[in-house]
Order: structure tokens, then C-alpha cells, then sequence
């Protein structure tokens, strides 16, 4: 499906007449959510910053808050607890980074991360960046950059509980135990039990009969410490999550197939930099270790018993110095991150020699990256500021196999140097930027060297770079805002994996690509008595092309990207109620490289009513309203329509 760029054009042009068709605003009982398009520290546009608590009784979990931003796809694989990725302006999962307080959780040997792995009551607030100078890791994402800040210390203490469908129960509780101690810990469950067309059902019904999922289960618990004394904050946080993988192909009843995870994480940081004058000298240092597991006794979803067994370690230490005097801001960075993965395969007799051509071996994985930037920011008069970033990364990863007479070591070094610039104008109802710079992704551990019996490795693997230009408008008063952004994005030696004749598959860099993007997005509120009504609308659309030597690809659209999409939203305030309709409707997206699989018109209509008062408040949320079971990323019917209903208590 797609959808014409002129209607893009169309909205863009018409939307600031809408916008100031009312001049003054007034405000409703409730605390309407606070999105706020801010300069960052040093005066530069483009970061994005909202409240934890406002996601949770706004939206319930941070993906359905992303998925309601214009430039952001959130690509879930299934029901709760399989992953959720992000794709910021048309980049994928793997070019967007994640940090959480400022620690990259990208894990080195997939590349990606699990939004929802993040409880939204354990998050005080969330940076996000796709576009801008900003310097540090945030210049270095292809895509954009998310930041979760986890909470510090509480200002009140909380319990928090929800039940829903497909046998859906959380709860949870903050709160501080001393004055500088706080604590966190929560849990959810869910059967995943949703009806599911089955290809070729186990009790022998007829192709694609509707059944309830059989071994979809899931359960995480979370816990998390903060400390601050002075300037330093400390968070230590632990987290154990499983999720049982259905047989979709069969639904066998037999099936016990699951992947669990254990995460124990700490990070410690100073106060952040502020707009103070003088000397700063931040820094933070982090620290993490995860085993993951996946066992399949019965064989009901690979060839094999599985019984395999995953580490990885990630040390992190960052230093950022900068100093400021008058309209000159100088800064610098250094930033190290060490990490370590371990496999082995139980069950797999041949995993220690690793003799077959699958990448199923019992190895060990090393990877050192070391990131050097430098920048300034000159306030050239009032409202302009301009900002330039040069940052060099170099990085060494290492493999071998871990028991093999024939270690088969394979190590390479590189790096890379990228730079940012940035020209900004801000005023009291409009802030304009025109915005370049250069990024690079790293080859992940998986992608480089294979494993977990999928693929072989690729010790020729290069970094994946792209350019990217673009102009970011915002106009705003008292009761409106619109935003545009138009953007275009080159990039070269993309990674992307090829199977053979015998269904062997390994990573290579075969096609460079271009984008170009179109985002609008009009936000208004309007007063009716007591009523206050705040309808919201944003279209993107984008344009791609892939080139390169491999013809099936070549001439072909980005895949795994919805290159036009429509958001409608209409939220009414009234008194201490509210009720929200969200309405998404996405197309002109393909699944697999070669362009030749296309996905699902995604049409998904959500509801949201919440009651608040002064210490808790009523939420119930249907997701997917119409039960509209289309194909997405995966390929897969999506989950159906989902019902929420939670509360909590503040004292």
C-alpha cells in the first residue's frame, strides 16, 4: 500500500494555518502529558524528553508510547515478552542505539536490545535524539538514540498492579527507605494464550484453524537499588525473565521450548553536566552480566534436544569533560566498553570440534570499542547557536572456538572517524534546525562470527556508515505545535544475510542504500467548557533504494520499514477524566531483502480511558481495538486485541 508523498506535502503546508486558527489555552483538571522538544545542555534542538510518569498513565509501557511518535516504528515479533525493536526515520533495530542512564544495553553479540524489558514504572524519564549535533554516542547512531534515565529517588511511594486478557497480571512498588535510598520491584505474567492461525495444527483440524496458543507463557521479575549520596548515584538492578516458544507451525501440546534470561546490572555516575560556567568533569562507569539459556527437550521447534548456553559481560567507563564561558562551550570524551560472550551447546555432540557447516559451536567471543570525541558550541548571538562534533572510534574483536584441537582464532582491528554539525535557531514560538552529520555501526559478534547453529561467520564483515542531512522545524503557542522534518540518508556497505542452496546463511556487505523522508506531525488543544480536546495528527512517508551487485536486491526499497504511515489521535479532558483514541494506519512494507514478500496494511484503532485522582488513579486500555490480525514484521498474525485494566496508589 502506498501513499501519495503530495498528501504529505499537502499537510505540511495546510497545518500552520490550523494551528493558529486559536490563540490562548486552558488548562484541564488532569496533568495533561508533557512532551517537551528541548535544547539540550549546551543549547542545541532536537532532543526529545518526557516523564516516566506520563507514559505510564498516558500510554501503559514505553513502546506504545514510541510507536505514537511520527519518525518511530516499534517492530514486536509476537505477544509479551518476545523482542521489541525500534526503527528511528526509517534506520533499523540494529542502527538505532539504546542506552539506559547513559550505558549502551545493545548487547555486542546480536547488536539489538528488548524494549520491553524496561518496566515504564521503573523509568523516570526518556532522551530521544534523531537528529542533531549532540556529540558522544549520540552522533555515533545511524538511526537515532533512546536513553531510559531509570528512577533515583522517589518523591512518593507507589504501588502499582493491572490484570488483562490471554491471562495478563502485573504488580509493583516503589519507594524510598531512607533519604538517599530507594527501591524498586515488580513482576508480570502472561499466557499469551491468544488465538493464532495455525498452518498445520497437531490435533490434524484443517489448515490455518484458529487455536489458543499452547507454550506461549511468560514471566519476568525486576528489582533495582538506587543509592545517591552527594553528587553520585548508584543503581543496582537485577532482572530473571522467561518466555516459552510456542510451536506456531503445529501448536503441539507437548512442546516445553523456552529462553530464559538472568541480568544483574550497576552503574555509578556523577552529577551531569549542567549550564554552569567553568570546568565539568562528568563521568560514569557500568558494569553487567547476563546468562541466557535455550532448551527445547522435546525437539519440537529445531532438528535437535536443545540445551544451549549463553554469557555475556559488558564493562563500561566514560569520562566527558567539558568547559564553558560565556557563548563558548568546549567539550571532550572518552568512553571504553569491554565485552565478553561464551556459548556452549550441551546437547550438540559435535559443538566442541565444530566440524558441520552450521554455526552451532561452543566459542568464545571478545570485543574492545574505545570512542574519542571532542566538540564545541558557539552562541552566536541570542537565538543562533551552532555546534561541531568530531568523534574516532576504533574497536578489536576476537573469536575462537572455546574446547576444538583447532581454536580457528580469527581477530580484527579497525576504526573510524565521524563528525557533526548543526545550525540552530531558537525563539519564544519556533525552533529551526539544519543538522549533518556521519555515523557508523559496528559489525555485531553474530553477525560477524555466526553462532547459536543459525549462521556461519564473517571475518570480512566492515562497519556499516551512512551520511546523514536534515532540517528539523518547530512552530509552537499556548494550544499548538507542529513540527517538520525532511531528511535524506546515505549508506554504504550495508549488512545483510545470504543463504545458500542449502539453506546456509552468513552476513555480508553487498548493497549500499538512500533515503529520503517527509515527517509531519500538528498537535493542538481546544477548550470547551470544561472539556479540553487535543487531537493530534503526523503522516510519514518515506522513499528508499537499495544498490547493489546482487540483482535480487538491487533497485529495490529498504525492507522491514512501513515507508508510509498515518498516526490520528484525539484525546478529551475532562475534570479528572480522559479518554484517548489512537488510530495507525501503515503500508508499503516488505519482509524479506529481495522485496518479494510484502507485508500487511497495519490498520490498529487503541482506546485508553483513565479516571486520576490527587494519590491513585483507574486506567483501562484496548489495544488493537478491532481484533485486526494482520501480518507484521515477523510475518506472523500479530497478537489481537488486547485489554488492560490497572491502577495505582500513590502515599
Amino acid at each position: 500500500m502506498t501513499f501519495p508523498f503530495r498528501t504529505v506535502f499537502f499537510i505540511s503546508v495546510v497545518s500552520p494555518a490550523l494551528a493558529w486558527a486559536n490563540g490562548e489555552s486552558a488548562p484541564g483538571s488532569l496533568t495533561l502529558p508533557t512532551i517537551t522538544e528541548t535544547a539540550n545542555r549546551t543549547g542545541n534542538t532536537g532532543l526529545t524528553s518526557i516523564s516516566g510518569d506520563d507514559i505510564q498513565s498516558r500510554y501503559g509501557s514505553l513502546q506504545n508510547y514510541l510507536k505514537s511518535l511520527t519518525g518511530m516504528q516499534v517492530q514486536h515479533s509476537g505477544g509479551l515478552g518476545d523482542p521489541v525493536l525500534l526503527s528511528v526515520r526509517g534506520a533499523s533495530g540494529r542502527q538505532t542505539t539504546m542506552l539506559v542512564n547513559g550505558v549502551r544495553i545493545n548487547d555486542a553479540q546480536g547488536g539489538g536490545y528488548d524494549l520491553s524489558q524496561i518496566p515504564v514504572d521503573m523509568i523516570e524519564r526518556v532522551e530521544i535524539s534523531a537528529s542533531g549535533s549532540h556529540g558522544g554516542l549520540y552522533d555515533s547512531a545511524i538511526g537515532g538514540t533512546i536513553n531510559i534515565i531509570t528512577r533515583q529517588q522517589e518523591y512518593q511511594n507507589q504501588i502499582a498492579a493491572a490484570v488483562g486478557n490471554h491471562g495478563y497480571y502485573s504488580a509493583s512498588a516503589r519507594g524510598n527507605i531512607s533519604n538517599h535510598i530507594s527501591v524498586y520491584a515488580g513482576s508480570e505474567y502472561s499466557k499469551n494464550n491468544f488465538d493464532y492461525p495455525v498452518p498445520a495444527p497437531w490435533n490434524g483440524d484443517a489448515r490455518n484453524t484458529e487455536e489458543s496458543l499452547d507454550n506461549a507463557e511468560f514471566f519476568r521479575h525486576t528489582a533495582q537499588l538506587a543509592a545517591t549520596t552527594g553528587d553520585i548515584t548508584s543503581q543496582l538492578s537485577w532482572q530473571h525473565q522467561r518466555k516459552n516458544i510456542p510451536d506456531y507451525f503445529r501448536n503441539s501440546p507437548v512442546n516445553k521450548a523456552h529462553y530464559s534470561t538472568r541480568e544483574i546490572r550497576f552503574t555509578t555516575s556523577n552529577a551531569s553536566a549542567s549550564d554552569s560556567e567553568g570546568f565539568q568533569l562528568p563521568w560514569s562507569f557500568a558494569l553487567s552480566h547476563k546468562n541466557e539459556s535455550y532448551r527445547d527437550p522435546e525437539s519440537s521447534i529445531g532438528l535437535g534436544e536443545d540445551d544451549n548456553r549463553y554469557r555475556l559481560r559488558h564493562a563500561e567507563v566514560t569520562t566527558s569533560p567539558q568547559w564553558r564561558s560565556g557563548k563558548l562551550t568546549l567539550r571532550s570524551g572518552v568512553r571504553a566498553e569491554f565485552d565478553d560472550y561464551q556459548s556452549r551447546y550441551v546437547n550438540d555432540e559435535d559443538s566442541r570440534e565444530c566440524n558441520t557447516l552450521q554455526g552451532s559451536c561452543d566459542q568464545t567471543a571478545k570485543q574492545q570499542n574505545f570512542n574519542l570525541s571532542t566538540g564545541a558550541d558557539y552562541r552566536i548571538s541570542t537565538p543562533w547557536i551552532t555546534s561541531a562534533n568530531i568523534y574516532h572510534r576504533s574497536y578489536h574483536t576476537s573469536n575462537e572456538r572455546t574446547h576444538a584441537e583447532d581454536a580457528a582464532r580469527t581477530e580484527d582491528k579497525s576504526s573510524f572517524t565521524g563528525a557533526s554539525a548543526s545550525l540552530s535557531h531558537i525563539s519564544a514560538i519556533s525552533e529551526i534546525a539544519l543538522s549533518a552529520r556521519r555515523s557508523v555501526r559496528i559489525p555485531s559478534l553474530y553477525e560477524r562470527y555466526g553462532d547459536r547453529g543459525l549462521m556461519l561467520g564473517n571475518d570480512d564483515l566492515t562497519a556499516e556508515t551512512a551520511d546523514n542531512l536534515s532540517l528539523d522545524l518547530r512552530l509552537f503557542n499556548q494550544q499548538s505545535e507542529i513540527k517538520l522534518s525532511v531528511f535524506a540518508r546515505e549508506t554504504k556497505d550495508t549488512i545483510v544475510p545470504i543463504y545458500d542452496s542449502r539453506g546456509v546463511g552468513r552476513y555480508l556487505n553487498v548493497s549500499d542504500s538512500t533515503m529520503q523522508g517527509v515527517e509531519v506531525e500538528l498537535v493542538h488543544s481546544e477548550r470547551l467548557q470544561e472539556i479540553t480536546l487535543e487531537p493530534t495528527l503526523s503522516v510519514a512517508s518515506y522513499t528508499s533504494e537499495l544498490i547493489s551487485d546482487v540483482r535480487a536486491f538491487d533497485g529495490k526499497q529498504i525492507p522491514g520499514i512501513y515507508h508510509d504511515r498515518y498516526l490520528f489521535g484525539l484525546t478529551a479532558y475532562y475534570r479528572r477524566h480522559s479518554l484517548a483514541l489512537d488510530y495507525e494506519l501503515a503500508g508499503n512494507l516488505y519482509l524479506d531483502s529481495g522485496n518479494n514478500s510484502e507485508g500487511d496494511v497495519r490498520r490498529s484503532l487503541d482506546l485508553t480511558y483513565q479516571f486520576e485522582q490527587n494519590r491513585w488513579n483507574l486506567r483501562v486500555a484496548a489495544n488493537n481495538l478491532t481484533n485486526n490480525q494482520f501480518r507484521d514484521y515477523s510475518n506472523r498474525p500479530v497478537a489481537g486485541r488486547q485489554i488492560y485494566v490497572s491502577a495505582n496508589i500513590s502515599f
